[in-house]
């Protein structure tokens, strides 16, 4: 694969941030409360008509990090250390 389109995969899965006018977000909103969904799920719902279900949103990296702490939220000491401690930063 060639380097120009390695970048491009790579841009391809990078989240980025989209500003609505406030006019049109209000739209959105109001079409999101009467297909009873969030207005995220609104702007994916109509990003994958259009363009295929190849479309997402990524969760912002504090989510994630939540997400995953809760995982191990019930799991005892000993498994969880032996699951975190690759995790670890190696010492300089």
């Amino acid at each position: 694969m060639s380097r120009s389109a390695v970048a491009h995969a790579q841009d391809s899965l990078v989240a980025r941030t989209i500003r609505f006018p406030a006019g049109l977000r209000e739209k959105i909103a109001a079409d999101a409360e009467r297909c009873g969904r969030s207005f995220d799920g609104q702007v994916i719902a109509l990003l994958r008509h259009h363009y295929g279900e190849d479309v997402d949103i990524a969760p912002h990296p504090s989510e994630i990090l939540a997400l995953a702490a809760a995982s191990f939220a019930d799991m005892p000491a000993a498994d969880l250390r032996s699951l975190t401690r690759r995790l670890e930063e190696p010492e300089s």
